[in-house]
């Protein structure tokens, strides 16, 4: 009886020391030897680069905008008159004053040009001067071409290529120019006519040429 006590003791002691024996081996293997297993905490995947790229605050002046565009809005007539002034020069540049008073500077390609050729310039849908206005001297041209300013020189009321007509730009007086009529006072035959009286010529305003400015990238004064 005392053998079959010691067996069942035995086996008993043998089973729990097994058991403990195998708790142990787990546990040193997940956490060795430390009662603080940080070794079982998960462990969070990094990549070498941030995926959250902390943000910087730059201090951006809103005069940068400005400086990249520093187109001058001004009504046509006066872009016009400023270029017939000046000598209605083809390639050298000319001064005039926009709207709020600052000196720009423009040229007939980039600034005057446009407003004879471009569609849906002078109101939504009106078709370009030139549509009219071109080499073929048509009826409806009165004998004038804008396409360029040597067609122009040549005058208006023109019968041929090789005729010369009535000069349109009053030898560089603006008062005394024909180009008067269609932006300033907004008759000009049939194109008048046509033109819906909501969109003056003269009142139309652009964006044209470049804002004068000093060494500083600062424009002057503007004339009040």
């Amino acid at each position: 009886m005392n053998d079959v006590r010691k067996m069942i003791y035995g086996t008993l002691i043998g089973f729990f020391a097994v058991l403990g024996f195998w708790f142990s081996v787990i546990y040193v293997s997940a956490c060795g030897l430390t009662f603080t297993c940080r070794q079982a905490a998960p462990k969070v995947d990094r990549t070498p680069i941030p995926t959250l790229i902390p943000a910087s605050h730059s201090d951006v002046s809103m005069d940068v905008g400005m400086a990249e565009f520093n187109k001058c809005q001004v009504p046509v007539d006066w872009l016009v008159e400023a270029w017939v002034s000046a000598g209605y020069p083809e390639t050298e540049p000319f001064t005039f004053m926009a709207m709020n008073g600052y000196n720009c500077t423009g040229t007939f390609a980039d600034d005057v040009r446009p407003l004879f050729v471009e569609n849906s310039l002078w109101y939504p849908g009106s078709i370009g001067c030139v549509s009219c206005h071109n080499a073929d001297l048509s009826d409806r041209s009165a004998g004038l071409d804008l396409t360029t300013v040597q067609a122009m020189l040549m005058g208006s009321q023109r019968a041929d290529a090789n005729a010369k007509g009535t000069d349109i730009f009053g030898g560089g007086n603006w008062q005394n120019s024909i180009l008067v009529e269609m932006f300033a006072s907004g008759s000009h035959g049939a194109f008048a006519e046509s033109h819906p009286a909501e969109f003056p010529f003269g009142k139309v305003g652009v964006f044209a040429g470049q804002l004068i400015v000093n060494e500083d990238g600062i424009p002057p004064t503007p004339v009040p």
